[in-house]
């Protein structure tokens, strides 16, 4: 089994010179693109215009992509068939535009519930939706992930996900978010035992009794041996994207170089790799 450990890069600082230069010299071995709000294609090309020199060089890798994120109205859970018709172009529009990156991993968010669906219709509109994008992964060798999201999303819970899961092509997956269980934080060992068959990245972070906060491990209540245990026993490769809050460091009150965010990181990940050996 091997593991690899990346960072994700908070999206609005995704093709800032500094953020760029301190990713490339922060020792850590890739990074997941941040999106945030869909952006059009052409904004979508333009900033790709920036990372790409650093990609083509060899400065920077970057495994995995956070495809941008979907609220209620345009969320992959709809009913309406015209509707997830669209959601589903505009997601492959997405993924070949991005083929730049070389990336390997798709993080998708299953958006929330949309107004006026019921628990079931979202998830069985969510599986169309994933299996509309899979044959466009399957093509270009990716793997589309979909994560494990809190509240009023699709696929909050374990139940849910072992759900939409049933009979997916081979090129979907899941990417287990550690911070994502809310109040059910206690089970994620026990979820990711029962999700291992189908996870093939996480979401590395820490959290309070109630919800996400995006901390870094070991701060929050989390049990991190015995998650770091049910990993080591999925025994295959694995990623595992730290999506870590820059706001405790300091990026609330003043700009703070980035160099300490990803030396914490780094530092952490290390501490991670070894846990429980």
């Amino acid at each position: 089994m091997a593991l690899q450990f990346v960072s994700s890069v908070p999206h609005e600082e995704m093709h800032n010179e500094l953020w760029l230069k301190r990713m490339e010299e922060s020792g850590i071995d890739g990074f997941e693109y941040s999106c945030g709000p869909f952006p059009p294609t052409a904004e979508l090309q333009s900033k790709l215009e920036i990372v790409t020199p650093y990609i083509k060089s060899g400065r920077l890798k970057f495994p995995s992509v956070h495809m941008p994120a979907w609220f209620t109205s345009e969320a992959p859970g709809q009913k309406n068939d015209f509707e997830r018709d669209m959601c589903i172009r505009r997601f492959i529009n997405f993924i070949e535009t991005a083929l730049p990156l070389g990336v390997k991993n798709l993080t998708m968010h299953p958006g929330a519930l949309p107004e006026g669906h019921t628990r079931e219709e979202g998830i069985d509109a969510l599986r169309k939706t994933l299996k509309g994008i899979a044959p466009t992964a399957e093509k270009y060798g990716l793997s589309l992930n979909l994560e494990l999201c809190p509240r009023r999303s699709i696929g909050k819970t374990v139940e849910d996900m072992e759900i939409i899961m049933q009979d997916m092509p081979d090129s979907v997956g899941i990417c287990f978010d550690v911070n994502h269980a809310n109040e059910r934080w206690a089970e994620i060992p026990e979820w990711i035992a029962r999700l291992g068959k189908y996870i093939r990245t996480f979401h590395i972070s820490d959290c309070d009794e109630y919800d996400e906060c995006h901390w870094m491990p070991g701060v929050g209540v989390l049990d991190w041996k015995a998650i770091r245990r049910e990993i080591r026993k999925l025994d295959r490769d694995l990623l595992l994207i730290y999506e870590i809050n820059r706001v405790a460091y300091g990026a609330g009150k003043r700009e703070v170089d980035p160099r300490f965010f990803f030396k914490a990181i780094k530092q952490n990940m290390l501490w991670l790799d070894t846990l429980g050996k």
